[in-house]
């Protein structure tokens, strides 16, 4: 087997392990009571907002969670009372597009069921952005996540030229080592209802 021969196995393998994984924590996520993840989400939010890189943030871009997501609009309120901007993200076409939103702003209904802001909201271009919350289905200590299959962190994350991005997730999707590929973009902290890893 040449070289290329042995790399392209070698990510084949790393495909189907991180497939796996994705169903599995899917799965386990799926099967936590209401309450459960009410409860381990208020632990996230309290390691959250104890974060220097979030109180001295300008502009937050957060994400709009659904069904057994960590719940992430309590950490929205606190920052618009804190007087910073949030934003959410909008899928358009192969990439995330992001806008400002207010305590009353309207989401619609977006791609994979997500809830989105209006196309008509402000945009916010990624490198005004100071702090990022990401979404992960599993996470490892060294940063690398597994979300939903799109990529669309993936190619934001690099664009996000100065913002110190964090991934959010119950305890229970950490695991030892997530099976990386070439594409796969690592964030710079990791906060679930038991503790804060900083990756760089």
């Amino acid at each position: 087997m040449s070289a290329d021969e042995a790399e392209h196995a070698e990510s084949l393998l790393r495909q189907r392990a991180k497939l796996a994984l994705r169903h599995r924590m899917r799965g386990v996520r799926e099967a936590l009571p209401g309450s459960a993840c009410d409860a381990r989400s208020a632990e996230i939010t309290e390691r959250l907002l104890a974060l220097a890189e979030l109180e001295r943030a300008a502009t937050v871009l957060a994400f709009a969670s659904i069904r057994n997501e960590v719940r992430t609009q309590t950490s929205m309120q606190a920052a618009w009372a804190a007087g910073k901007r949030v934003a959410l993200p909008r899928v358009v076409g192969d990439e995330l597009q992001l806008h400002l939103v207010a305590s009353d702003t309207v989401l619609i209904e977006g791609a994979f069921s997500v809830p989105e802001p209006p196309e008509t909201a402000t945009r916010v271009q990624p490198d005004e952005v100071d702090f990022a919350l990401v979404p992960a289905l599993a996470v490892d200590p060294r940063g690398y996540r597994i979300g939903y299959g799109g990529g669309y962190y993936d190619k934001l994350i690099p664009r996000l030229g100065r913002a110190c991005t964090c991934a959010v997730a119950y305890d229970f999707q950490l695991t030892a080592e997530v099976p990386e590929l070439p594409f796969d973009v690592a964030v710079d902290l990791v906060v679930t209802d038991e503790r804060v890893i900083r990756t760089e």
